[in-house]
């Protein structure tokens, strides 16, 4: 199964700036996660099927406290939605909530061990991770979208090609068929980030081919997220028995 494409994610000297930062958020992570967490072993070899795969999953929901005005959460925290008219969802304000960004993130987080999950979609959606303390208002000073800053990357379909996205940084994928379920492996300790196509019909067994590698340190607990354009829907699927 090898990778239709891959990236380094070289650091700028703009990233440097805030590799002390980084260094001390990550410490602040010792300690936690220290319930029903999976002991991390090097050893294991990177999953090769979706059998494999699976053996990693990770049951998320989506934390309504960060979802930008515009969108609306349902089916139990698995599903989130944006009316064609952009209606707003009468919600009180958070400062853990996107302000701007039509986004969401989950309520769980990634950090010293091995994840994996699967979305479907309609519409126009990006699926990504972003670090926990990365910006969410305007006051924050930077890009708060997935994959337009230096702690955030996410893939999504541009409407002729998939477009995987990088501190404002992005790479076109041509020649592959839109694919309205995907999966995301991270391997947070190994600074691994594969995007999988999940192919096969409902009731049988299904495959994934790997459509994106991203390769570098994960420095901070990454939360899975969601980008949501007009009359667009995502839905984290239910782990399959």
């Amino acid at each position: 199964m090898a990778p239709i494409t891959s990236s380094k994610m070289i650091t700028s000297n703009k990233s440097e700036k805030k590799t002390t930062k980084s260094n001390k958020t990550a410490k602040k992570q010792e300690g936690k996660f220290t319930e029903n967490v999976p002991v991390y072993d090097p050893n294991i070899p990177e999953p090769t099927c979706r059998a494999e795969l699976l053996k990693h999953w990770i049951n998320l929901s989506l934390d309504d406290k960060t979802a930008n005005c515009v969108l609306w959460i349902s089916e139990g925290g698995s599903k989130v939605s944006r009316r064609g008219d952009n209606t707003m969802c009468p919600v009180l304000d958070s400062p853990k909530r996107y302000e701007y960004s039509p986004q969401v993130v989950t309520k769980e987080g990634i950090w010293g061990f091995r994840a994996y999950w699967e979305v479907q979609y309609t519409g126009w959606v990006v699926i990504g991770t972003t670090y926990e303390g990365a910006g969410r208002r305007a006051s924050a000073g930077v890009p708060n979208g997935l994959g337009e800053n230096e702690e955030s990357w996410c893939l999504g379909w541009s409407g002729s090609c998939y477009q995987v996205w990088f501190n404002g940084r992005y790479k076109e994928i041509w020649n592959v068929p839109q694919c309205f379920t995907l999966g995301v492996y991270v391997d947070q300790p190994a600074g691994v980030m594969n995007y999988y196509l999940v192919e096969g019909e409902e009731g049988k067994e299904k495959e994934v081919k790997l459509l994106y590698r991203f390769e570098g340190p994960i420095k901070d607990k990454i939360m899975p997220g969601f980008w949501v354009g007009g009359d667009s829907s995502c839905t984290i699927v239910k782990k399959p028995e």
